[in-house]
């Protein structure tokens, strides 16, 4: 464990895990608390960095400088924070812990404003590749997802088919962010009802291509070289029969199984994307910029 220095501009300093403050943020964990305060968690120093790096709009960064593996890591989003008009909150290992969704957190965590991003907002263009997510309940798919939307260069992601109870995650989860390795904050995301993610994608003069195992064509003969928004759905059952009357284009992602009948729904929408990838890029449409990633 490594300290931070003496003169970092520290507002205040917790210990105790009965503090209010610390109640009020480990709230944040639940969806309600977070809709409440219009604020989300980003937790993990990575997630931090690329939160403040995307210019989110920090409220208070929280370190426990007994967890801290990389103090000049630290160091350095605190100076991030700082820039941004954050307060800063020095907690106790065991008041961050009392925060913290981590078995071994490293100490950083950010409480920052959600954006408020509007479909209006993302202003779709003919031509987007666009990943449709309707309905998931696991953070982690949903994350993963996000990845690999980040991987290959998404225009949007958009997400619907979340319940009036508030059913479904959404994309302010901590756990979305952990799962997502900070590409949330790489993405142009935003979330609406079904009618209104279908009336932003028809604006846009796109495709709709939803991928359900009842299709009788293959992706791997779908056209996915124009404006498309892909569609996939809730891990146990699939897209609505909704988004399958308005799609464009039905496909099923061939199997040679043995025994199982379906993919999770992370790794489904990761073949469609690449299958994408492949052939805008193939075709000219997407090639690719930055370096090339690594498995």
């Amino acid at each position: 464990m490594n300290e931070q220095p003496a003169d970092r501009p520290v507002g205040r300093r917790i210990d105790s895990t009965a503090n209010p403050y610390v109640k009020e943020v480990a709230r944040l964990k639940e969806r309600r608390a977070r809709q409440r305060s219009s604020t989300f968690l980003v937790e993990g120093a990575r997630e931090t960095e690329r939160a403040l790096a995307a210019g989110v709009s920090a409220v208070e960064l929280l370190l426990a400088p007994e967890l801290h593996a990389d103090a000049a890591q630290a160091r350095s989003i605190l100076e991030a924070a700082v820039a941004a008009g954050a307060e800063i909150v020095e907690l106790s290992a065991a008041a961050f812990g009392k925060v913290s969704m981590r078995e071994r957190p490293d100490g950083v965590a950010l409480v920052a404003r959600s954006s408020g991003s509007t479909l209006a907002s993302l202003e779709l263009k003919q031509g987007s590749l666009v990943l449709v997510v309707d309905g998931l309940e696991k953070p982690g798919n949903l994350g993963a997802l996000m990845r690999t939307a980040d991987a290959v260069g998404v225009d949007a992601l958009l997400l619907c088919g979340a319940g009036p109870d508030g059913g479904g995650t959404d994309l302010e989860n901590p756990n979305v962010i952990r799962a997502s390795m900070g590409s949330l904050f790489a993405l142009k995301s935003a979330s609406g009802t079904r009618e209104e993610v279908a009336a932003a994608i028809e604006s846009a003069g796109l495709s709709l291509v939803a991928a359900t195992p009842h299709a009788t064509a293959s992706l791997w003969s779908a056209d996915l070289t124009g404006g498309v928004a892909l569609l996939v759905g809730a891990e146990d059952s699939g897209l609505p029969d909704w988004w399958l009357r308005r799609s464009d284009q039905l496909v099923r992602i061939p199997m040679r199984a043995a025994a199982a009948d379906s993919l999770n729904v992370s790794v489904a929408g990761a073949i469609l994307l690449y299958e994408a990838f492949r052939q805008r890029t193939v075709s000219g449409v997407g090639d690719p910029v930055g370096p090339e990633g690594a498995v």
